[in-house]
């Protein structure tokens, strides 16, 4: 399990250049972006400091073991890792070293957009042994991890919406629960 982060980031949706037309509706576009993330960031504080103490990973990993450790169709060497991984190459490193069948990589992220919390976990199974490698989408032998190699990929978000500093904690732990139950219950059909 791959958290790239354990603070929550804050986000807007960016503005479509195209509707002030040409390279001056870009830095228009730009402009304007640049100043709602500013008031984003401000308007996001009081929420920032509620999660001062909030572990994230921690939490995403204590939920994670107990909704895998009840799919009954993949079965899960536990304790799941949670890891902070900068390049790819190091993913390459644990996924050599694995003995397991298949590998299941989940990279999850949280951030507050316009005042809602999202939490997004992006789940990719890649195979080791060779009775699954037949499922591969596209199979690329020179590298493990290229993406058509994957045998099971899925994108899980859940929103939860107005949250203020009183509930962000409750809010992100349901979504938490939330994502982790997805991802366990998709797992737990046939693949």
């Amino acid at each position: 399990m791959i958290i790239p982060q354990n603070n929550i980031e804050v986000t807007v949706e960016a503005s479509n250049p195209y509707a002030f037309g040409g390279v001056v509706g870009a830095l228009v576009a730009v402009a304007i972006d640049s100043r709602l993330q500013l008031i984003a960031e401000k308007a996001a504080t009081p929420i920032l400091e509620s999660l001062r103490d909030y572990n994230f990973r921690a939490v995403m990993l204590d939920v994670s073991i107990e909704e895998l450790s009840k799919v009954d169709k993949v079965k899960f060497a536990m304790p799941l890792s949670v890891r902070a991984v900068e390049s790819q190459s190091a993913r390459r490193v644990v996924f050599d070293q694995s003995t397991a069948s298949a590998l299941l990589f989940c990279n999850v992220g949280y951030r507050l957009e316009s005042g809602n919390l999202i939490v997004t976990a992006t789940a990719e199974m890649y195979p080791k042994i060779d009775a699954l490698k037949q499922f591969r989408i596209k199979p690329n032998s020179t590298n493990p991890l290229d993406g058509g190699n994957a045998i099971y990929r899925r994108v899980f978000t859940l929103a939860k919406q107005a949250v203020t500093p009183t509930t962000v904690i409750e809010r992100l732990s349901e979504a938490v629960s939330d994502v982790a139950r997805q991802l366990a219950d998709d797992l737990n059909q046939s693949l």
